[in-house]
């Protein structure tokens, strides 16, 4: 995997998507209920969707099994299992009815790939009763950076499903510096072999796909597809083709090798691109430290969506 670490400091950052679909897995009470009971029935959420969600209960709130209701049901395009879908949130802690991290002022957009591996099969039975442009809120627990589970209320307005889930755009020419690169009819990358002679200093960055969407920026929550491979034998070591899902992070924020946090900036979405990274900008140069620590990796990486910002 390409993420530096699996947990960070903060509750929140290290996921782009928590309540129920990480309640169903950590709780240790209960199932998840469904229609909304349980804790939400003394929960309010307001329903103008034009506005950041007001949450209100009197705290502290008892969350005794994961739950969740749709606040407003949407107009836009039915959502189905195995879609990756791309949401603003609010959280709140359960404890004290705090705002622990709000889109609506400046935290990152997140996503969810809705399969019972990625989110568990509560989180994937509820989502797909909602439709894009749905208000929904979600309670349970997660865990924060010290391991404690927390209690939660999310409440996101969904935004969007990711679509295609390969880049599209007009053909780039490759330098011809680096391995080439072909494409399955699903568009999944493949590589011609290792890399040749000596690798880069630094990042390299080379386009193979240029899309016409909105560029990305740091603090973008971004969807990528991408397969990844060693620069001196063209051994695959990770692709999230291969694992039927997309990935998403937050750009900027240390959540991924500096090689992806540094260079995933200003392309549009719906491009496609080469990363060449030294093992300085990847996993270091001490193979003790980590199963790729010493060498330089290749990525082929599909820019598919960013999380919206705020106006």
């Amino acid at each position: 995997m390409i993420r530096r670490r699996t947990l960070l400091g903060s509750a929140l950052a290290a996921t782009a998507a928590i309540g129920l679909a990480a309640c169903s897995d950590d709780a240790t009470t209960g199932g998840a209920s469904d229609g909304g009971g349980d804790a939400l029935d003394a929960v309010t959420v307001s329903d103008d969707l034009g506005s950041a969600p007001v949450v209100e209960f009197a705290a502290p709130l008892s969350i005794e099994s994961p739950s969740s209701k749709v606040v407003v049901p949407g107009d836009g395009a039915a959502i189905a299992e195995g879609d990756t879908i791309v949401w603003r949130s609010l959280f709140v802690a359960g404890a004290s009815g705090e705002t622990l991290q709000s889109w609506w002022e400046g935290g990152p957009a997140g996503g969810l790939t809705l399969s019972t591996d990625t989110a568990g099969a509560e989180a994937v039975s509820f989502l797909t009763t909602a439709t894009v442009g749905s208000r929904v809120a979600m309670s349970g627990w997660q865990k924060d950076g010290s391991g404690a589970m927390v209690s939660l209320v999310q409440v996101a307005d969904i935004d969007q499903v990711v679509s295609p889930l390969r880049a599209e755009g007009a053909a780039a020419a490759p330098s011809g510096t680096y391995p080439a690169v072909t494409l399955g009819e699903d568009g999944a990358p493949a590589i011609s072999g290792p890399g040749e002679g000596e690798p880069p200093a630094a990042t390299i960055v080379e386009p193979l796909i240029t899309g016409t969407g909105e560029k990305t920026a740091a603090g973008d929550y971004l969807v990528m597809q991408y397969t990844g491979w060693s620069w001196d034998d063209g051994e695959k070591f990770d692709s999230s083709w291969d694992r039927g899902a997309p990935f998403g992070f937050v750009q900027g924020q240390s959540q991924v090798i500096q090689g992806w946090d540094e260079n995933l900036v200003g392309l549009p979405v719906g491009s496609q691109v080469m990363l060449v990274i030294p093992p300085a900008e990847a996993y270091g140069d001490d193979p003790a430290q980590h199963e790729l620590g010493g060498k330089t990796l290749v990525f082929v990486v599909d820019v598919l969506a960013r999380g919206p910002r705020q106006a």
